[in-house]
């Protein structure tokens, strides 16, 4: 499932955005201060419809995704007087209305204009019949990455140390899993076919070669002796990520994101990925991305001209041009 289109309508009180996305890569660009990042995490938000962020302040989004799927949120701070007026145009409201309905009922115009009521609702549809968040969130794929990266208050390291760490968890899940599959392909035939082997592990193997291509400069490499993500310098072996530069965390940060998606219809928003990347790697992020992920919609925010550099610049849309 992808993303079609996103309306928002008062933004703080004041800005209407209508976005139309393509199906495979969308750059936002735009000043610092233009509510680049607020747009993505609206976007975060409805993926995460159970769960939307309300201090966002906005009166209302759609979003429209393939499989005819229609994610609406409506928030509401006012008088219920003015909520049973524009309930009878709004379907949201009306919804929101039959929640409050005794109140609506019972009381008097008088009396409902000296009550207010700060609610918000979230509706979806798929082919105009309801479905549930969780249904919902059974049949969408989608991953945040922010990697912004700031001091820790715990003893866990940095936010880009938690953030890795899980993922080199997950990781090491996937190679299990890989392991798995060629163990069952092997008792199924009774032998092992080298190219079945190979499909099994190409989507990793080409994960291995991106990032020994990107630390190739600081004699870095995959030790492929372990179930797990560790890196070699000559013989030493690392035994922890955490000795890995911040630009090389957040390196790993997306492609093992996209990796662990398996090559699945899936969304993935970046805000500002390149922050302490390579020139050389933020040239390469789109590309290494849809390598490993030809299915993925990519939707980032950058200031970067190295990430648009190779072909991508037809890709860019200025938030300004996105306000009605």
């Amino acid at each position: 499932m992808k993303i079609n289109s996103i309306k928002i309508e008062k933004l703080y009180g004041k800005y209407d955005f209508y976005w139309k996305l393509n199906k495979d890569v969308n750059i936002l660009a735009g000043d610092n201060g233009s509510y680049k990042t607020t747009l993505l995490k609206i976007l975060a938000s409805m993926c995460e419809p159970d769960n939307f962020a309300d201090y966002l302040n906005v009166k209302s989004v759609v979003m429209d995704m393939t499989d005819d799927v229609v994610i609406k949120y409506r928030s509401f701070h006012d008088s219920l007087l003015r909520l049973k007026k524009e309930s009878e145009n709004d379907e949201l409201l009306k919804e929101l209305a039959t929640k409050v309905s005794s109140d609506l009922k019972t009381g008097e115009d008088k009396s409902l204009a000296e009550l207010t009521l700060n609610a918000s609702i979230i509706a979806l549809r798929k082919a105009n019949a309801k479905i549930s968040a969780a249904t919902y969130k059974e049949s969408r794929k989608y991953n945040l990455i922010a990697t912004f990266d700031v001091p820790s208050k715990t003893d866990k390291g940095s936010a880009l140390d938690q953030q890795l760490e899980a993922l080199e968890s997950d990781y090491a899940y996937y190679l299990s899993d890989l392991s798995k599959q060629l163990s069952e392909m092997i008792m199924k035939a009774g032998k092992v076919d080298m190219n079945d082997m190979k499909k099994i592990y190409a989507q990793n193997e080409l994960f291995i070669d991106i990032v020994n291509k990107a630390f190739k400069n600081t004699d870095k490499v995959v030790n492929t002796e372990q179930s797990k993500l560790q890196f070699k310098i000559g013989e030493e072996v690392l035994e922890n990520n955490k000795r890995l530069s911040s630009g090389e965390k957040q390196f790993l940060i997306v492609m093992l994101t996209v990796l662990l998606q398996r090559k699945e219809e899936s969304i993935l928003i970046m805000d500002e990925p390149e922050i302490s990347m390579h020139i050389d790697w933020q040239r390469s992020l789109l590309s290494n991305i849809k390598a490993l992920n030809p299915n993925c919609q990519i939707i980032l925010a950058t200031h970067s001209p190295g990430v648009i550099m190779d072909g991508w610049q037809q890709l860019v849309t200025n938030i300004e041009n996105l306000k009605l």
